[in-house]
């Protein structure tokens, strides 16, 4: 079985950086895919740069935003996905780069995702897709309120690193602050507040 990294395109924060030179490349090595064709990454050269280990028969899905040089996987880069596991976004070295820039060069990125639903704390807000904002508003914090956190369900029909079952949102209960995936950030003050009163974000 091909493993398969969807390409997309929208804009979001990088949350990580880090590069690896240890990984083996899949025995049947694996695809980047567009909207309508893939490209296939055969070669050790190719694969390896992208630190992915995977065993026979197993399948992973990851996903290549080149707005943002970044690469997004669940749980470990060397075992199974599995729920609940910590969502990475890796910033891409310049080998990995242009790599992939070479085998996507030909391929069609997949349309942003339009929220067809979204929730705060389970109740529906106005104007869903404004809520794709939160995916691209803030600056990492190391500090927040003990208050806690409302979650924020984003649901779309077209699956994405934004839309899947891993992806996390959540609103500070007070102040300006936004969990996304395993990250705080310090949102500004006003827009929190417009978030937790499902208001339209726009």
């Amino acid at each position: 079985m091909r493993r398969v990294l969807a390409a997309a395109l929208l804009a979001v924060s990088i949350l990580a950086v880090t590069s690896s030179a240890e990984a083996k490349a899949p025995p049947s090595g694996f695809q980047v895919c567009g909207r309508t064709a893939c490209a296939a990454i055969d070669a050790f050269a190719d694969a390896e740069p992208l630190a992915w280990s995977f065993q026979q028969g197993e399948a992973r899905t990851g996903y290549y935003v080149p707005l943002l040089n970044a690469f997004r996987y669940v749980g470990s880069p060397s075992g199974p996905e599995s729920a609940g596991a910590l969502v990475h976004w890796i910033k891409l070295g310049q080998g990995v780069r242009t790599v992939l820039e070479r085998l996507t060069s030909t391929l069609q990125p997949f349309s942003a995702p339009i929220p067809s639903l979204v929730t705060v704390g389970g109740k529906p807000v106005q104007d869903p897709a404004s809520y794709l904002r939160l995916w691209s508003v803030g600056t990492p914090t190391y500090t927040w309120p003990p208050t806690g956190f409302t979650g924020i369900k984003v649901t779309s029909d077209l699956v994405s690193p934004w839309t899947d079952g891993a992806a996390h949102l959540s609103i500070s209960r007070r102040g300006g602050f936004l969990m996304r995936d395993s990250t705080v950030y310090r949102i500004p003050t006003q827009l929190a507040r417009l978030v937790r009163a499902r208001a339209s974000l726009r």
